[in-house]
């Protein structure tokens, strides 16, 4: 019975294996082990998210480009790579303390011996005779104080090296989780940096009632620059804007990558009015940039960015501000793109229109 099971089991593997080698190419995907994880998951139907982000892009009939892919398997498995750096570096770090128990024992043995030899030679001096015997008993004592020196020495050199492979261990491990937060496109934030730090800026405002705006960015005719120059000055664009967004923000709030076209910052302690500023310098920025193609020189037009503004209500769930951020770019997309619009001018048009 368990050969059967097992036959079939080997059958489901190469028959899924070959669905996801035809799938990939299919969209011309590069069978690396990465896009082999993401594409093998997703023809074996075990992760419902990843099989329905990829059907996502296919229907919009996207061209499956190396960011793309790096940004499924980013998205959907970064968490892995976190888990299993976090594992190894804990057990690296058992390791170490290990170490550090052992030869605080070894001290507190050497340390007894030490004691013990000492009161021997006390013993000794007690019933001493006469000075070649003070003599013999002395040199004693020096030997085994030398030999207790060493192994301080010893001691302290291994600790030493135990907490500064900790310290190492520590640092690889703050790399890794730096580094499962940022998109590698764009080098800002990824989309689970934005969920992270709106969680952060939503506790904030509840425990000490304070503002927090919500900008949500979109590139203007995106779409129109990778048909027309491809996909290369498609992520040219996309690096260039996040540059600037990265340069207006500064230490004020957190840009990071929604996904696509589509860019996000979280701007703690903020008025409406001082993030609406911010959007605009942004806008303006990108606005005045002048945008050439790296292989040839030739201009590729202007680019121009709308976004969309929203502000944090007392008992406010993040896909609510979320929600209305994404309703004013619309409405800023709808009314010309190139500018600035909030929940507020939303909410007049809405009045408006009743």
């Amino acid at each position: 019975m368990s050969f059967i099971q097992d036959r079939d089991d080997i059958e489901f593997i190469r028959e899924t294996s070959d669905k996801a080698l035809d799938l990939m190419s299919d969209y011309n995907i590069v069978p690396t082990p990465m896009n082999y994880h993401v594409w093998y998951t997703h023809s074996a139907g075990s992760d419902l998210a990843l099989s329905g982000a990829i059907n996502g892009l296919v229907g919009k009939a996207t061209r499956f480009s190396t960011e793309i892919c790096e940004n499924l398997y980013q998205r959907f498995f970064s968490s892995e790579l976190s888990q299993t750096a976090v594992e190894e570096a804990g057990q690296s770090i058992q390791k170490e303390l290990v170490k550090i128990v052992k030869t605080l024992k070894e001290s507190g043995e050497s340390t007894t011996e030490y004691s013990t030899s000492l009161n021997d030679h006390l013993d000794s001096l007690e019933n001493m005779q006469g000075g070649s015997e003070i003599s013999v008993i002395l040199k004693e004592i020096l030997s085994d104080t030398r030999k207790m020196q060493e192994r301080s020495q010893k001691m302290e050199a291994d600790l030493k090296s135990s907490s500064q492979e900790i310290q190492k261990l520590q640092s690889s491990l703050e790399a890794v989780r730096q580094e499962n937060k940022t998109d590698m496109l764009t080098n800002i934030g990824n989309r689970r940096c934005f969920e992270d730090r709106l969680d952060q800026a939503f506790r904030e405002c509840e425990k000490n009632q304070k503002e927090m705006c919500l900008l949500i960015g979109d590139i203007d005719h995106f779409k129109q620059f990778n048909d027309t120059w491809g996909h290369q000055v498609g992520d040219q664009v996309l690096k260039a804007v996040a540059h600037v967004m990265k340069l207006r923000v500064g230490e004020k709030g957190t840009p990071a990558r929604f996904g696509g076209e589509e860019f996000c910052v979280v701007l703690p302690d903020t008025t409406i009015e001082e993030a609406v500023e911010m959007a605009d310098a942004i806008r303006e920025s990108v606005s005045q940039r002048s945008m050439k193609r790296k292989s040839t020189g030739e201009r590729i037009g202007k680019i121009t960015v709308s976004f969309g503004v929203a502000r944090y209500h007392q008992g406010d769930r993040k896909p609510e501000i979320i929600g209305r951020a994404d309703e004013a770019l619309y409405l800023a997309k709808k009314s010309g793109r190139n500018c600035v619009k909030t929940e507020f001018d939303l909410a007049q048009k809405i009045r408006k229109t009743a």
